[in-house]
């Protein structure tokens, strides 16, 4: 039967695929993320989003709550990826590519990130997401972080510039931590304040309580 979850979980699943294609064959563009293109955030985050979506399927009888976890933290994380790679990296990095150079590029930077959002926004129940979701989304980008701040010199690799230590020292790396961890509370705070009915909305109410 064509119902609205049907026509979900066949969304979430092909999604999971085409997603994790363009994981994989982006580990596979020569020099470009090679040779640890799997420890790259980009890889990780997009096959954490396939994840989450096959997840979500299994999941999708049962109670809603961990699902909408699994869902927020997909937006964030995948727009991080989007978001750095494009502002950040694209300008500064000579193999950086534009997204619209090949698939694998375009899935993994801009496609997997839409993908989340228009599952989000068409099929998802709202009103739902809490503080506690955004504390939640923060667990994957903070550790990535500091498991390769803590170990990149030992395994002489480090996935980007700015947890690059030796290079740009200490005091310029935290501050990029600090530039990336406001980064995900931002969007944790605009992806709640929608769900709640919008930034309008809430900016709405706000200037209602100020008179």
């Amino acid at each position: 039967m064509l119902t609205k979850q049907n026509i979900h979980k066949a969304y979430l699943l092909i999604s999971a695929i085409v997603i994790t294609a363009g994981a994989f064959l982006i580990m596979n563009l020569g020099d470009y993320f090679e040779p640890r293109g799997f420890l790259s955030f980009t890889v990780q985050s997009n096959l954490l989003t396939a994840i989450g979506f096959a997840l979500m399927v299994v999941l999708y009888d049962s109670e809603g709550r961990l699902r909408s976890y699994i869902s927020f933290s997909i937006i964030v994380s995948i727009s991080i990826t989007g978001l750095v790679y494009n502002l950040l990296l694209v300008p500064t990095t000579p193999e950086a590519l534009p997204i619209t150079s090949d698939f694998p590029n375009f899935s993994t930077h801009f496609l997997s990130m839409a993908l989340a959002l228009i599952g989000y926004f068409v099929f998802e129940k709202k009103g739902t997401f809490t503080i506690k979701h955004i504390l939640a989304s923060m667990i994957f980008p903070l550790t990535y972080w500091i498991v390769f701040v803590s170990i990149g010199e030992r395994i002489d690799y480090f996935p980007y510039f700015f947890m690059e230590h030796p290079v740009i020292g200490w005091p310029m790396t935290f501050a990029w931590f600090g530039i990336i961890l406001v980064v995900v509370a931002i969007l944790g705070l605009l992806l709640v304040s929608f769900d709640k009915g919008g930034v309008p909305s809430a900016l709405v109410r706000g200037r209602r309580r100020g008179e």
